[in-house]
């Protein structure tokens, strides 16, 4: 059985999850074994590190830098001297008892320094923890010299000194903290910024979007295009002239009759209803890769404007492909229409009506534009559109009247008398439609 998008959301959610605890487990124990680490090494430095073995480090220095320097004359140590401070041949490359004591003090009073700045700092953990691990370091540091670094005597002579570097690292301690908290808060405001900006960010692209997809159903591709990927002042005009365009008009002459307002259509909200599955269905046919070069215009009552031609590029083209054009772009209008009376003779089936589409079409110049701001609106202009809309008013239903002949067989009207035109010369599209309500004008 297939999972349901939120089942498999929840799922994906989870495993996250899983990860993300993963990766801070992991996080936290190499954290605790760095902590613990740094601080074994300096703790146990404290019991471990003598004057022998300072002096066993320089004789490993020096063979070190005589191997990689290639020279055969390797230095002889005197290992009977190195605690008494006796005479050795090579007493130049060892401290004495005294010098060494000296060091391991400096060393022992500095170490601690930056074993907390490595703990407080570099390593990344909860600053609450560091806190304590910082401060039980420095508790065992002390207690490890107090119980490995010399005679009660000896301790109680230093004790005022080591008070005062005990107080010292104990106020390193809390300014390295102060630190580290101030830096984490800034580490997490900037990881809670930066999810918020990809929130944001997130919903910029979803808008942006969703802003595409609304902008292109109402204005053709190319146009929406154009406004989208520039900045455009609000009143500047955006309008295109194009050589070759074929127009139509298809109406629902019988719907007017159909369309009331009473109890038992909700007042005219069925009749809406219908027309909106109309118009709908008109809408599909345009999806159809042959119909691509068809653009809808609007819907104005029970109405369909479209036209076909209006693609990129067309706006210059010579004389004669200007007329093969026009021919084309007529030839898929008419089987656009044919198409329209098909979808509508389904409808008819189903619903139980009677409607029939009168189609009115014309060739020729036209000019594209958007007009308005806040709700633009894509509209064709000019004497090929105000020819086709008279084309469709004059026009007979179940009928497709135009001016010229095209490829399809036509036949020839005569002249009609075309409001604001005088009289013009007109032709029906011979289709399987023909002599169905024969004689009926509107």
């Amino acid at each position: 059985m297939p999972k349901s998008p939120s089942n498999v959301n929840n799922e994906e959610e989870n495993s996250y999850n899983i990860s993300i605890s993963i990766n801070r487990c992991l996080r936290l124990t190499l954290s605790m074994v760095a902590i613990v680490f740094v601080s074994a090494t300096n703790i146990l430095s404290v019991a471990l590190l003598g004057c022998d073995q300072i002096n066993e480090l320089i004789d490993i220095q020096y063979t070190f830098d005589d191997l990689q320097s290639g020279s055969t004359n390797m230095p002889t140590v005197d290992r009977n001297d190195r605690s008494g401070g006796g005479n050795s041949v090579n007493s130049t490359m060892h401290f004495t008892t005294l010098e060494c004591e000296t060091l391991r003090e400096e060393y022992l009073r500095i170490s601690p320094l930056f074993t907390l700045i490595t703990i407080c700092t570099i390593i990344h953990f909860n600053f609450f923890v560091k806190l304590i691990s910082a401060s039980l370091y420095l508790t065992l540091f002390t207690v490890f010299r107090i119980a490995f670094d010399g005679s009660r005597a000896d301790f109680e002579r230093h004790l005022k000194s080591e008070l005062v570097y005990l107080n010292f690292f104990i106020l390193v301690i809390l300014l390295l903290n102060i630190l580290d908290r101030e830096v984490e808060q800034t580490a997490r405001s900037d990881f809670l910024w930066r999810a918020k900006l990809r929130v944001e960010q997130d919903e910029v692209e979803t808008m942006g979007g969703i802003n595409k997809i609304l902008l292109e159903n109402i204005l053709p591709a190319h146009v929406a295009q154009h406004f989208l990927i520039k900045t455009i002042p609000t009143n500047e005009l955006y309008a295109e002239k194009y050589n070759s365009v074929a127009v139509m008009f298809a109406s629902i002459p019988n719907y007017t009759e159909f369309y009331d307002e009473n109890d038992i259509n909700k007042q005219g909200l069925e009749c809406l209803r219908l027309l909106n599955e109309i118009i709908c269905d008109f809408d599909k046919i345009l999806l159809k890769p042959k119909f691509s070069c068809i653009e809808k215009i609007k819907t104005i009552g029970s109405t369909y404007m479209a036209a076909a031609g209006l693609l990129p590029g067309r706006e210059s083209m010579d004389a004669s492909s200007k007329t093969d054009k026009e021919g084309h772009f007529a030839c898929v209008m008419v089987e656009f229409s044919l198409c329209l009376m098909a979808v509508l003779e389904q409808i008819n089936r189903e619903s139980f009506q009677r409607f029939k589409l009168r189609v009115g079409l014309n060739s020729g110049p036209v000019i594209a534009g958007v007009v308005g701001a806040q709700k633009p609106q894509y509209d064709i202009w000019g004497n090929t559109v105000n020819v086709a809309s008279r084309m469709d008013s004059c026009g007979i239903i179940g009928k497709i009247q135009l001016l010229q002949e095209n490829g399809y067989d036509c036949q020839c009207r005569g002249k009609i008398q075309v409001k604001g035109k005088g009289d013009l010369v007109t032709y029906f599209v011979q289709t399987s439609y023909d002599g169905k309500h024969k004689g009926s004008h509107y």
